[in-house]
């Protein structure tokens, strides 16, 4: 659906803000601290007013929202709060360790993060005498998940929480991620994909193939379709280069500016990589396949394949049995899809593939969700617009109820 186009050069008018965390939280022996990033919006904020805070996921912190092109922003006028954001640890430029190895990867943990957010908000409640004022916490995608977690675990700091797009279902192998792409396609569309599909499968199988396949696909001449690794990988990239536009649909002028990029990456989103692969080996999962019997996208992107990339870039303590009990606690320890949480509202676009791992209905009289028709991934946190659908206004409304709620 279309949306106002987002300005990314807002971080001139904000200045750095760092607060001193601890690099373990649960290791009382441990005195080592470094520096969170986190930026502070107060031009609507009115005295007694709720704080609204941010937490930001896997890239680095951004201003923009904390511009009026962002709902919490708009949301902050309404209600007189006071907005900010935090950047998470390891991204951007709040890196508590001197590098990322896999041995210092291992202060990069949601628990340790929610840790973080708890400490910064009570430093920040402390510092500018918040003492009166109710937290509502927003983030989006993982961020979402984070959020839920975050009320899950320390609601006597946060009265509630809007958890956008919310990957808060974890699993090892998300069947249901290219399941959402095929229905958001269309019939049509997605038909041709398959047969497309079909047909660079059954060129690697021949020498003469592979050189037709190069030349369509330019790739490199020591490309030769024998290393299966290598065949997985062209697969995936095929497979983003269309999965990435389906979950970012938005209007031309974001697409083409912004949200389009088949690897993942984009301006709103600089994932970085290493670490967010690491949090997917070592509690996430959620790893795209292609594993079921009508996979539009062929069957060459098999869970083995991102199983194996975890053990070659962590090491050999990471195996697939590993990642399946890493994943298993975190979905004991936060309850999956069904997590035990007040004061959350839920809301995923129709045509987000990660809607396969969120919350879609109701868990009880204050957790809500909205599937909002025809947008996409975290299409609410951006600000009213005039071509909103109804299903849009729908949502933004039960979202501002909502905070009206929980500010009472």
């Amino acid at each position: 659906m279309d949306r106002p186009p987002v300005d990314m050069n807002t971080t001139a008018r904000f200045e750095d803000h760092w607060f001193e965390q601890r690099v373990d939280h649960f290791n009382k022996q441990d005195n080592r601290t470094y520096k969170q990033l986190y930026y502070i919006e107060d031009s609507h904020y009115k005295t007694g007013g709720p704080v609204f805070l941010l937490i930001s996921g896997e890239s680095e912190a951004g201003t923009f929202w904390l511009t009026n092109k962002m709902y919490m922003m708009e949301m902050a006028k309404k209600f007189g709060a006071l907005a900010m954001v935090l950047e998470h640890r390891y991204y951007g430029r709040s890196v508590p360790t001197p590098d990322l190895s896999t041995e210092n990867l291992k202060y990069l943990t949601v628990e340790l993060a929610l840790k973080d957010a708890e400490q910064f908000a009570l430093y920040l409640t402390k510092k500018l005498s918040l003492e009166s004022s109710k937290w509502v916490v927003f983030g989006g995608s993982y961020a979402g998940a984070l959020v839920s977690w975050f009320r899950q675990k320390y609601p006597n700091i946060a009265v509630g929480a809007i958890a956008s797009s919310a990957t808060v279902g974890a699993v090892v192998n998300n069947l249901g991620y290219l399941e959402v792409v095929g229905e958001a396609l269309g019939k049509e569309c997605s038909n041709n994909i398959r047969k497309a599909h079909i047909e660079m499968a059954n060129l690697l199988k021949t020498p003469e193939g592979v050189i037709k396949l190069r030349k369509i696909l330019n790739l490199c001449q020591s490309f030769d379709g024998k290393n299966i690794n290598d065949n997985h990988w062209l697969a995936e990239t095929m497979m983003w280069s269309v999965a990435g536009v389906v979950q970012q649909m938005l209007n031309s002028s974001i697409i083409g500016e912004t949200m389009n990029d088949p690897s993942g990456g984009t301006p709103l989103e600089r994932i970085d990589k290493r670490q967010w692969m690491y949090q997917t080996c070592t509690q996430l999962g959620s790893f795209t396949t292609s594993d079921y019997s009508d996979c539009i996208f062929g069957h060459n992107i098999p869970i083995e394949y991102y199983t194996q990339q975890c053990t070659d870039i962590f090491g050999p303590q990471i195996t697939a049995q590993t990642i399946q009990n890493a994943v298993d606690r975190t979905v004991a320890t936060y309850g999956g899809l069904k997590p035990n949480v007040t004061n959350v509202v839920f809301p995923n676009g129709s045509h987000d593939p990660w809607k396969a791992i969120g919350v879609l209905n109701d868990l009880n009289n204050s957790t809500k969700a909205v599937v909002i028709n025809n947008y996409v991934h975290c299409s609410d946190m951006y600000a009213s617009s005039p071509s909103d659908t109804q299903h849009m206004k729908n949502a933004h409304k039960l979202i501002e109820q909502q905070i009206a709620e929980y500010l009472k």
